[in-house]
């Protein structure tokens, strides 16, 4: 595969094109301000929403400016808390007695579309009277509206026993503690879809043996519970990653301290991306090239480097890239970083660079 330079420096890392429709908020009523009626009750979500129900027999809460004292904002039967968007939120136990649980159940406005990329965000906040925080959370994304005659943890094992119900856990990733009470937590997470999804179960999927819980002080009581405010869910589509044809693009920079052969949480979201983009694109072939600084001897600085290439040519095999779309090197310090009247330091030319060209069967 020929390697054509277009331009006297490096592209920017994953260009994409505008998309202005990702603005819009894919959930139906993430913020919970289109209900039926004002909540004096404990009561199943579908008797206050049309677009929001629970996957379970267990009930959830509604709390609203406009509800009685015990379902009221701020004030209410577990607590006090501002919403953190609107008048309303809803409430669910996540960890209780005998493995208790509750869900909520929301409804996409679309189907996704396969192979798009999404970002969900939401708001969370234990309730004051809760004693256990979750160390972690997660959500469902499936094909279908549920309804599980059961009150207990809804594990990915009975999900996968439910007849034509297709789905998969998204794992989310929290800006704060989720022991915080005084505030709202962000929770986020991006995926790409695999086209079948358009209902989303927010709980813990764990039964209390498995749920990680985080470390208290206090000891532990027989009826301690863990229950949360949600509010502000909203799921986005977000732009799709284009690369140019023969265009040298930064994979990342200074990668390899400590054991830059491996991949971290980082580099291997970079690599889904290129994924991403190889699978939507069946012409296009990939070349990937490793540098390294002068820090060591000439063989050893190839050596490092052809490991860091191999890295990502191994995970995108992993991920379903067949082989004869990758081709990989490592050329050690022999391609430092020029930039102008700037002196690079020899550290800056620690990278992986990679290249789109268009598929020779030869």
């Amino acid at each position: 595969m020929e390697r054509k330079y277009f331009g006297a420096f490096l592209a920017v890392c994953f260009m994409a094109l505008p998309n202005f429709s990702n603005a819009q908020n894919l959930i139906v009523d993430g913020s919970f301000e289109e209900y039926n009626s004002c909540p004096s009750k404990t009561s199943s979500f579908h008797h206050y929403f049309d677009h929001i129900s629970a996957p379970t027999t267990s009930s959830g809460d509604y709390f609203n400016t406009c509800g009685s004292s015990d379902y009221s904002v701020p004030g209410n039967f577990k607590g006090e808390q501002e919403a953190a968007e609107g008048d309303g939120y809803v409430g669910i136990y996540l960890y209780a007695l005998n493995d208790y649980r509750e869900y909520v159940q929301l409804n996409t406005a679309q189907t996704l579309k396969q192979g798009y990329p999404y970002k969900v965000r939401i708001r969370v906040s234990l309730a004051d009277h809760s004693a256990l925080a979750l160390k972690n959370m997660s959500l469902v994304l499936g094909n279908r509206k549920i309804v599980r005659p059961s009150s207990s943890a809804l594990s990915y094992a009975k999900l996968d026993l439910m007849q034509g119900f297709d789905f998969y856990r998204v794992n989310l990733t929290a800006d704060g503690s989720l022991g915080e009470k005084d505030g709202w937590v962000t929770l986020s997470a991006e995926f790409v879809a695999k086209g079948f999804e358009n209902h989303m179960i927010l709980g813990n999927f764990q039964n209390n043996v498995d749920t990680q819980l985080l470390a208290t002080s206090k000891q532990r009581e027989t009826g301690d519970f863990s229950y949360y405010y949600f509010d502000d869910v909203s799921l986005t589509e977000l732009p799709i990653t284009q690369y140019d044809s023969d265009k040298i693009y930064v994979l990342e920079r200074n990668p390899y301290e400590p054991k830059g052969y491996k991949l971290d949480a980082s580099a291997m979201a970079s690599v889904e991306k290129i994924f991403d983009y190889l699978k939507r694109n069946s012409e296009v072939q990939l070349k990937i090239t490793g540098h390294s600084n002068d820090a060591g001897t000439p063989e050893y600085n190839k050596f490092v480097s052809s490991l860091r290439a191999r890295a990502v040519a191994l995970y995108l095999k992993k991920l379903g890239i067949d082989e004869s779309r990758i081709v990989w090197e490592g050329l050690g310090e022999s391609r430092p970083l020029k930039n102008g009247k700037i002196k690079q330091s020899h550290l800056a030319n620690s990278r992986v660079e990679f290249v789109m060209t268009e598929f020779d069967d030869n």
